[in-house]
């Protein structure tokens, strides 16, 4: 019996090692550009690997408001980097369903620093995230070891075509290792 229970101690430790040594995610510069139709300001930095918004909204945000979001890697000694991914979600839907993305749940982790809410529309008001930190089970397994830079454009209308309006650009360089 006491083997047993020394067994599942020893497995509980080396899980808790994992996930202190486990992968890390550190934020090296981050960039935005937004539109004066919807937002008076909007302000992105990053100190110490702590990510800090502040943001006022000059109108609400609806339903329809999406993102794109690409994400790319720049491969050793390359200049640029490659896009990966890209996907376009629907923030208000994605934020309010019960269904868990891995969006959702950086998008969820976000909320513990912030007065972001969940539900659309959001009102006319100041928001902020403080001293946020992308956890290392917010990674996706396929990502490896490297340098990526995630771009996410905020619009209404259908991406690319002449509905498309613009409202907010954010772009954010990371480093992820293991």
């Amino acid at each position: 019996m006491c083997k047993f229970l020394a067994c599942i101690v020893f497995v509980q430790l080396a899980f808790q090692i994992d996930l202190v040594v486990g992968r890390s995610v550190e934020f090296v510069t981050g960039s935005c550009s937004y539109s004066p139709k919807y937002f008076k300001n909007f302000s992105l930095t990053i100190v110490e690997n702590l990510m800090n918004m502040d943001m006022d909204l000059n109108r609400p945000i609806q339903r329809g408001f999406k993102a794109h979001f690409d994400i790319q890697l720049r491969l050793a000694n390359a200049k640029n980097f490659q896009s990966m991914f890209n996907q376009k979600n629907d923030v208000c839907a994605v934020t309010s369903s019960v269904k868990n993305s891995l969006f959702k749940s950086w998008f969820k982790d976000m909320t513990k620093y912030s007065n972001f809410m969940y539900n659309c529309p959001v009102e006319v008001g100041h928001y902020y995230l403080r001293n946020w930190r992308m956890g290392s089970s917010m990674t996706h397994k396929f990502l490896i070891p490297g340098e990526y830079r995630g771009k996410v454009s905020f619009f209404y209308g259908k991406y690319g075509t002449k509905s498309f309006e613009e409202a907010l650009n954010l772009t954010i360089d990371a480093i992820l290792s293991n």
